[in-house]
């Protein structure tokens, strides 16, 4: 199987993003920064450009803070965007896919996955949510914010046609496994994380929720 690659979409990604949704999917990454002022060992997957990257900085001076991406491109429009910050040295960049990484374990107090997991069939997102719960500590924090599917039937038609064309852009353009939506939730649950709490934006379009490690 291929591996997803976003280099040549990198440039565009954030033009593209703001013409689809304008500030809505940045709201959704940054919603739950309230909740992280104590965290201190971070691991961020597949920040793409470095938007929440940024903002977590702002927020925060304590964090060590790792990000990997797939993108190498991506990665050089992150670093590119903090390297004016003063606690930028606190971040360590990885240039990786995420099944070929080790996960180190019980390390970190924070893992964030913004519109990440939607990039993955069901089996890998069983392989992928486990090796991140076994890197967390004990009540350990997840941020899981992505596309939702509402359950009204006049949102979810539209949605699911939404959806069907950006999964077909994106398998086009980057390659990713995934075709469909899969919802993380009972994997989540079987993992041990509990949720604390969910914001919705876009007309329920997109999600965001934080999940504590049990």
């Amino acid at each position: 199987m291929k591996k997803s690659c976003f280099d040549k979409l990198a440039p565009w990604y954030h033009f593209l993003e703001t013409i689809s949704f304008g500030n809505q999917l940045q709201q959704c990454r940054i919603s739950q920064l309230a909740e992280l002022s104590a965290v201190k060992n971070v691991l961020i997957l597949g920040d793409g450009n470095g938007r929440f990257l940024e903002s977590l900085l702002k927020s925060t001076d304590n964090s060590e803070i790792e990000s990997i991406d797939i993108s190498r491109n991506m990665i050089e429009l992150a670093n590119t965007r903090i390297t004016s910050l003063p606690n930028s040295s606190k971040v360590i960049f990885i240039h990786s896919d995420v099944f070929d990484w080790d996960f180190p374990k019980f390390k970190y107090d924070l893992v964030v996955t913004n519109f990440f997991l939607d990039c993955f069939t069901y089996p890998e997102l069983t392989n992928l949510i486990k090796k991140v719960s076994l890197s967390l500590k004990p009540e350990g924090k997840l941020i899981y914010g992505d596309f939702n599917v509402p359950n009204s039937f006049c949102k979810k038609t539209l949605t699911s046609l939404l959806l069907f064309g950006m999964y077909l852009f994106f398998r086009i353009f980057t390659r990713i496994s995934a075709n469909s939506l899969q919802d993380p939730t009972s994997l989540l649950i079987e993992n041990k994380f509990i949720l604390k709490n969910e914001k919705y934006y876009l007309c329920s379009f997109l999600k965001s929720q934080l999940w504590i490690k049990n």
